[in-house]
This record gives C-alpha cells, structure tokens and sequence, in this order.
C-alpha cells in the first residue's frame, strides 16, 4: 500500500468530512512563487491564510491580493527579527526584550495590517518561528486577537487567546528541502488518527504549514499532488478564513 492509499483509507474511516487548513509563512511582496500558491489553492478552491511580516509587507500585497477572495492574511509577529539569550532558540515574541516594546510593535502591526488589508485581515497571531514566551500569552486578548496559531496539537485550556495550530511542515529546514512524501502523508494520518481516537482535540482542523518562498519542485508537485487526492476523496473540508475564528 502506498502513502496515498494509506492517507485514504483513513479519511474513508470518518463519517463526516476531515477538516483542513492552509497557513503560508513569510508573505511580504508579490513574486512568482506566491502567484503559484494562490493557483494551486484556486484550483481546488481552497481558503489560503497568509502570514504576513507587518513591517516588511509592501503596498504592492494588498493590491495583489485584494482579486483573492479566497486568500486571507493573519500576523506573523512584527519584522521578524530574532531575540533570544545566548544558547537559545530563536524567537522575536520574548527574550530578553521589555515586554511594552513586543505589545507596541505587535499593535502597530496589527493596524498596519488592518490598513492594508481590511477585511481580508484576521486577528490570527502567527509567532515568527511558531515560538512565544508563555508570560506574553495572557496578554494577547487586550490587543484584539483571537486566536493564536503555532505548531503542534493545540492545548485544550490555553493561557490567553484560543489557538488554531499547524501540524504539518512540508520542509526540511535541516536540509532547506523538501521533507519527502511519505513523512509528511505519515504526519497526516497521525494527526487525522489522533482526532478520530479522541487523543487530541477533535475539533482542531489538520492545519498544513508551507513557506512559498522556500519551495523546491518536489515541494510545488507535493503540494498539487496532494490537493488533487484531498480533493478526490470527498472526505475533506478546507475551513473558510472567517471560520478559522471559530474553529
């Protein structure tokens, strides 16, 4: 049995169809990579949620996507900088850094986007490397998210704001490739098997992360590959960018 037989025949095991999301880190200008993404999920008429760098992000984005009815845009921190102590992991949202500066750039962020963006912008908080210090968390519904999104089974009483996770990275960052097909469909099927046993939260939608601008071949012919079996399964709903409030 291949890895696609396997991811159908776990799909064929829900009743109701499995739910789905798509977030693409690291949006800050038009290019050609990003006019590939959005075919792909237009093909398939897949909602996009785009992580967007506030003070990166050009005028020349929200032009673009304002055609995209189906792309939507959440925050991916402020600049993307990274802030950590010596021998730790890089992270922009903690460190050593004062706290009322992270909460003013997030909020300046946050309007920029707004201003760019409109209604296109959700109040989705992506961290810049899926990584927050947890002493922020309580502090993020005063800004006006209402949801945060990194990566990993979402917790079930979050501190702060709910989250809506990502759990499958389609890269290799170690090798700065693609991770290879049977790992990645493996990662599918845990999360869906997971859901359907009760192990993790059920209502979480699978959420596929993907950065557009590191993309290989193998990493585009993946990512078609695995929207047309999504599609011909019948056994999959991609959540809308207004329903990833609720999700």
């Amino acid at each position: 049995m291949t890895c696609w037989q396997a991811l159908l025949q776990e799909l064929a095991q829900w009743d109701a169809p499995a739910t789905f999301w798509w977030r693409d880190d690291d949006a800050v200008a038009p290019s050609a990579a990003l006019d590939q993404l959005i075919d792909i999920t237009r093909r398939h008429t897949i909602d996009l949620s785009l992580a967007v760098i506030p003070a990166l992000c050009t005028e020349a984005l929200a032009r673009r996507l304002a055609a995209e009815p189906r792309v939507w845009v959440l925050q991916h921190g402020y600049d993307h900088s990274p802030y950590a102590g010596p021998g730790e992991r890089k992270r922009e949202l903690g460190g050593p850094r004062p706290r009322a500066q992270i909460l003013q750039q997030l909020k300046v962020g946050r309007q920029r986007l707004q201003q760019l963006f409109g209604r296109q912008a959700l109040d989705i908080l992506v961290p810049p490397w899926n990584r927050i210090d947890a002493d922020l968390l309580p502090l993020l519904p005063a800004l006006g998210y209402e949801r945060l999104s990194v990566l990993g089974p979402r917790e079930t009483e979050p501190a702060g704001v709910p989250q809506l996770n990502v759990h499958i990275d389609i890269i290799d960052w170690r090798a700065r490739r693609f991770a290879g097909t049977d790992p990645i469909i493996e990662g599918i099927i845990a999360n869906l098997q997971a859901r359907r046993r009760g192990q993790v939260d059920a209502s979480e939608p699978c959420g596929l992360m993907t950065h557009h601008l590191d993309h290989d071949a193998a990493c585009w012919a993946f990512l078609d590959q695995l929207s047309d079996t999504l599609a011909a399964s019948g056994k999959v709903r991609w959540i809308d960018g207004p329903g990833l409030l609720h999700s």
